[in-house]
């Protein structure tokens, strides 16, 4: 069965040339004129791989890219943008939106129908789930617009919180003060009931913790000494007391560099909660930034990861 390729051009010029080619090569193209139309089509028919003009009105290559690399239904079909442009700032673009590749237009389009060959011998093949259109799951052109501005908003979110945590060791690198700034920045974004930050110090580890009123202080320190100790960090500096913890749901987040495991960042969800996919990604961002600081903080010798 030929493998099935979503031509996303707004170029009628280019469309057909870019048809003709990729048919020629044995493919079978779907094709589309926009980008909005160019996501319905990919819903409906989940094609094998999506080839995308970057400039277009409306909707530019770029958006239906992250969109693509976004929905978990999408998100396993490669992305080459092709364009016009190649300076190094739109190639950058190319792949921070998630292409999997960023090809400049050419006569006979070699690189394209190289990097085609490629991605799709280095994709696992599985049977699609849905070959037939199913009108009822594709996105109106409504729905795009609404999905793309709230993945703009998220980005701008995440954006924000990196921005925010930078910022909590500009004015010292006490660690007790940046936990205290750290708590209540979480405190702000999610909801909970304890939080602890382990830093690793080398030959023992330091830990801040923020409580409510019914959480002990002791009793949150056992458990995360027992989950600090399971992810290789060293025993913590602070006497432990066993006490009976063990709160549900509650997010481990390790904080680590290529070289080691920095620290670990323990957030516990109020009782009968459970934290959301995004609540954890805002957790993942933070500890990719608190490892920044932890390093400019102490470069002493880390735990290995496991």
């Amino acid at each position: 069965m030929p493998q099935r390729l979503l031509l996303v051009e707004d170029s009628p010029t280019q469309l057909i040339t870019l048809r003709s080619m990729l048919e020629a090569s044995g493919y079978t193209i779907l094709s589309s004129k926009s980008a909005a139309e160019g996501l319905v089509r990919a819903y409906n028919e989940l094609p094998d791989l999506i080839i995308s003009d970057v400039v277009m009105s409306g909707i530019n290559g770029y958006q239906l890219c992250r969109l693509v690399k976004n929905d978990p239904e999408l998100a396993s079909i490669p992305v080459i943008l092709l364009t016009k442009l190649d300076g190094s700032l739109d190639r950058f673009w190319g792949m921070k939106s998630g292409a999997d590749r960023f090809i400049p237009k050419e006569p006979g389009y070699p690189s394209l129908l190289k990097a085609v060959r490629e991605l799709l011998d280095n994709t696992k093949w599985e049977p699609k789930l849905r070959l037939v259109g199913e009108p009822s799951l594709a996105p109106t052109a409504h729905e795009i617009n609404a999905r793309l501005n709230q993945l703009l908003e998220r980005l701008l979110f995440e954006a924000t919180i990196v921005d925010e945590v930078r910022k909590l060791s500009e004015e010292t690198l006490d660690l007790a003060l940046i936990a205290d700034k750290l708590f209540q920045l979480l405190s702000s974004i999610l909801d909970y009931e304890a939080s602890a930050l382990v830093v690793n110090e080398g030959s023992h580890a330091s830990i801040y913790t923020d409580c409510a009123k019914h959480i002990s202080e002791a009793s949150l320190t056992s458990y995360v000494s027992k989950v600090s100790m399971q992810l290789g960090l060293p025993p913590l500096k602070t006497k432990v007391n066993k006490q009976l913890y063990y709160p549900e749901h509650a997010i481990t987040q390790p904080i680590d560099v290529q070289s080691g495991r920095l620290g670990l960042l323990v957030v516990v969800p109020p009782a009968n909660m459970a934290y959301q996919p995004g609540d954890q990604k805002v957790v993942r961002i933070i500890c990719d930034q608190l490892s920044i600081i932890l390093r400019m903080h102490d470069k002493r010798a880390v735990a290995p990861t496991n």
